[in-house]
């Protein structure tokens, strides 16, 4: 089992920035952990029953979601929302596995970290993908991706847009075919993209407050 081209990792390429440094805002965040979900789901390791979740255990081989799959099994009590608000396994967590795996290069550690993502094509063509025209050909993976990317604010703005590059406007819905081709992991997609626009409107939140303080918004991401 490979995830180091999965819906988590192809997520946390569209939060690095022009310069390889990764997002601080809380909908990123909380995106690349809704991956990690999706991608256990997209694995069989997490299946969605008429009364219950249903968890396989057995580890992926991909370090931040066997880090999660293991710490569902130990507190099956927890839920699915909080689950995605788990700050112990993030977008760091994913990004040092992305490095392991040679899906990106550590450009330099210190005193911020910077990455190369060496499959830019795909993120590219992630970038880009518009949810409103149609879905034909696209695998649930795709789906899962442009869903998240969608309301957590990470597809491709208009240049000079400065709002939506900072996430400051509310998460649009998903899509009808974006969701219908999310395919058996449709369930577990609605549950997450609800929760990242929670998360961005921590986002819109932040911004408000900042804006009302002496830093922009923009002037205040920390890297």
């Amino acid at each position: 089992m490979d995830l180091a081209g999965g819906v988590a990792v192809r997520v946390a390429a569209l939060c690095l920035d022009d310069h390889g440094r990764p997002s601080q805002r809380f909908a990123a965040d909380a995106a690349v952990r809704a991956g990690l979900l999706l991608d256990l789901a997209l694995a069989g390791r997490v299946e969605s029953t008429d009364d219950s979740i249903v968890v396989d255990e057995t580890p992926t081989g991909f370090a931040p979601a066997d880090g999660l799959l293991a710490a569902i099994v130990v507190e099956p009590e927890r839920s699915l929302d909080g689950w995605l608000d788990e700050r112990r396994i993030g977008l760091r967590e994913v990004a040092d596995a992305a490095v392991r795996s040679g899906r990106w290069e550590l450009r330099h550690r210190f005193p911020h970290p910077r990455f190369r993502d060496l499959a830019a094509e795909q993120t590219e063509a992630d970038a880009v993908r518009d949810a409103s025209t149609g879905s034909d050909g696209w695998s649930p993976e795709d789906a899962a991706v442009t869903a998240l990317a969608l309301v957590a604010g990470l597809l491709r703005r208009p240049a000079g847009s400065v709002a939506e590059a900072y996430g400051e406007t509310p998460a649009p819905p998903v899509p009808e075919s974006v969701l219908a081709r999310a395919d058996h992991v449709r369930w577990l997609c609605e549950a997450v993209t609800d929760h990242i626009a929670a998360a961005r409107a921590n986002d819109l939140a932040a911004a408000a407050a900042l804006r009302a303080g002496s830093w922009s918004y923009g002037q205040a991401q920390i890297y």
